[in-house]
């Protein structure tokens, strides 16, 4: 019965360092943007980056892409490329070159390094007080961008970026399984750890105890 108590107590331990990764790894969260949602800016050179909370993959058919739209009315146009131009740790960016004030909108995707996709938008406002002037850029070779009848939309991950990501990504339910996998050999080895102390400290009490019962010489 005390060998059960401690198996118990082990696996509760192990389950408690294990299952909180497990659950906290699943999706990398959008920790920040730049230009923050709301923001008003300069126009110019702007650099577009978000933060994550975990590293994200950094391959050539990853599926990153940022798209930025704007201003919002007649003159709407895409100012992204299609192609990230960096994503260094838990950073992406994208520069853009953006002259004409109004509002524009950013529509993004990224691919954790553990192969999940995560997206969003943000708005930001541009104003232009030293009369900068910028051109729409052309799409890039391996453009994430498809503009059609002036809709744009993001492209899908694709089939070779999909088979690269299937080597890392693990769902949650084989995440489970692996580490209960993982906790109960950790809760045998230390159920034995312990039972093994257990026994050598009996030893020893019975070998005082022993020891007190021996008549003085």
């Amino acid at each position: 019965m005390k060998f059960i108590r401690i198996f118990a107590s082990a696996a509760l331990v192990a389950a408690g360092i294990f299952l909180n990764p497990l659950s906290a790894s699943a999706h990398a969260d959008l920790e920040s943007t730049s230009p923050s949602a709301g923001d008003t800016v300069e126009a110019g050179s702007i650099q577009v980056a978000l933060l994550f909370g975990e590293e994200m993959l950094a391959t050539a058919e990853s599926g990153n892409v940022i798209s930025v739209q704007g201003p919002s009315g007649p003159d709407n146009k895409q100012w992204a490329d299609g192609c990230i131009d960096s994503v260094r740790g838990k950073l992406v960016s994208e520069s853009v070159s953006l002259s004409l004030p109004g509002t524009y909108v950013v529509d993004w995707r990224a691919v954790s390094a553990d192969g999940h996709p995560v997206e969003g938008t943000f708005n930001f406002t541009l104003v232009n007080t030293t009369n900068y002037e910028s051109q729409p850029p052309g799409q890039c070779d391996k453009s994430q961008i498809l503009e059609s009848n002036g809709q744009t939309q993001l492209l899908p991950i694709t089939d070779d970026s999909a088979k690269s990501q299937q080597l890392l990504a693990i769902t949650p339910e084989e995440g489970l399984i692996g580490g209960l996998v993982v906790i109960t050999f950790i809760s045998v080895i230390g159920a034995f750890m312990l039972r093994s102390q257990e026994r050598k400290r009996e030893a020893k009490e019975v070998a005082e105890k022993i020891a007190r019962q021996k008549p003085n010489a």
